[in-house]
């Protein structure tokens, strides 16, 4: 109820694909739809740090997995047709790069390694060489089934059937 970051991905995210599922129910499009999205997308960008990073009431950083979840919204909301700023986007995505690039602890931080790597991939931005890395000789140090299935999305993602259906059955 308060607006944070967080929250406001919240809300919006399912918000996506509300047209969409009430199209096949046969139900009418709510016409206040497009706006509640909008409005969201422009609440989570004016928490958007310099460095493309998100702060939970205001610019901030130092949360992978909340940097990870605001710019996966960003991204679907793009997929969705709607305008996200491509200059946000693009430095959301670097920070994630940026992040991972030096915070590889797969046993302390898995599930949040994993959702920035599957955030990355969906934006074709993903390191392949990592993913690999990971189900090769890490996959079992990622604690969650959730991530274990993110970085199985991920290679699934890039052309790497037989990969991802290893870290799918490790799911």
């Amino acid at each position: 109820p308060y607006g944070c970051a967080e929250q406001t991905t919240s809300r919006a995210l399912p918000l996506l694909y509300v047209s969409e599922l009430s199209e096949a129910a046969g139900l009418p499009d709510d016409p206040d739809l497009r706006k509640r999205i909008e409005d969201s997308i422009a609440r989570v960008l004016a928490y958007q740090a310099s460095s493309g990073s998100f702060g939970l009431w205001s610019p901030g950083s130092g949360d992978l997995w909340l940097d990870a979840y605001v710019t996966d919204f960003l991204t679907r909301a793009r997929e969705q047709g709607f305008e996200v700023p491509q200059g946000s986007l693009d430095i959301a995505l670097d920070n994630l790069s940026n992040s991972l690039s030096y915070d590889l602890d797969v046993k302390s931080r898995g599930s949040e390694i994993a959702y920035a790597t599957y955030v990355l991939a969906r934006n074709q931005r993903a390191s392949a060489g990592d993913l690999r890395y990971f189900v090769d000789t890490q996959l079992e140090d990622f604690d969650t089934p959730l991530a274990r299935a993110q970085i199985a999305a991920s290679l699934s993602l890039y052309g790497d059937p037989a990969r991802a259906e290893r870290g799918f059955r490790s799911a």
